[in-house]
């Protein structure tokens, strides 16, 4: 039996004492760097480096962005880890034409701010100026235009509760027909107060009803290229959809003209 190599106590205390040296040199390095690390973050936090560097806002159409950021009371002498951003998005949704907003930090020291707005439907004539009609037909006094703009339709003699409902309608139908709409007057009759007759691009003169409204209209194209150019006269979409030629029109059979719409 080969003889056993037997280390004596003494031989292994420089081995144990250099082992003990790397151990406590591995945690003197790691205290260190956490000890740094706390300064740095403490100079960060006390410093102009904390504070908010910029505030971005997107997909925002019809609210510019400076108004936004004014209404989120953002400082960008505060520091950017001291902002409430639950507060921040229910100061901007505040704003009458903001439906939704939602903040993110980015990096250390940025905002980004998200937002949804309620949809701009038409437009109303309040003395000398126009004003935007949202979907929820909230009227934005804020916004004071000298002309409505061509996105919409502009609207005539809606009082609240008939404002709600004609707004909630136009909603309802395809952007690319509300844009043929010009202008809606609303002419309440005994029988029937919600009586609208409305204007097209196109020189159409439309009867309708405003709890069917949307409905109606979304037969609208299909209706409107039946119509004769040489013949003007009334389309009726409220009961049914038929059309009736204005009188003296030199039509042959000056006959109300009946279309097949499934509304």
């Amino acid at each position: 039996m080969a003889d056993k190599k037997i280390v004596s106590i003494e031989d292994r205390i420089p081995q144990l004492k250099q082992a003990r040296k790397k151990k406590a040199n591995r945690r003197f390095i790691i205290y260190l760097t956490l000890i740094i690390l706390l300064i740095l973050i403490i100079v960060y936090m006390q410093s102009p480096l904390s504070h908010v560097k910029s505030v971005t806002v997107v997909d925002n159409e019809m609210v510019d962005e400076e108004t936004i950021i004014s209404y989120s009371k953002i400082s960008f002498d505060e520091s950017f880890w001291n902002v409430d951003t639950n507060d921040v998005m229910e100061k901007i949704e505040q704003h009458p034409e903001i439906r939704h907003a939602e903040i993110n930090r980015s990096w250390y020291n940025t905002f980004v701010i998200a937002v949804q707005e309620f949809e701009r439907v038409a437009y109303q004539r309040d003395g000398d100026y126009y004003y935007p009609i949202l979907q929820n037909g909230n009227k934005i006094e804020e916004v004071q235009l000298d002309h409505p703009r061509e996105d919409a339709p502009l609207l005539h003699g809606f009082e609240d509760e008939m404002l709600q409902s004609i707004a909630y309608q136009l909603s309802q139908i395809p952007e690319s027909i509300n844009l043929l709409i010009s202008e809606v007057y609303w002419e309440p009759e005994e029988s029937n107060r919600e009586r609208i007759r409305l204007f097209t691009i196109d020189g159409q003169e439309v009867i309708g009803v405003i709890s069917n409204f949307s409905s109606k209209m979304s037969a609208y194209p299909s209706i409107a290229s039946q119509l004769s150019d040489d013949i003007d006269g009334i389309l009726h979409l409220d009961v049914g959809a038929y059309f009736v030629p204005y009188e003296g029109e030199d039509v042959e059979e000056a006959e109300e003209l009946e279309f097949d719409e499934e509304v």
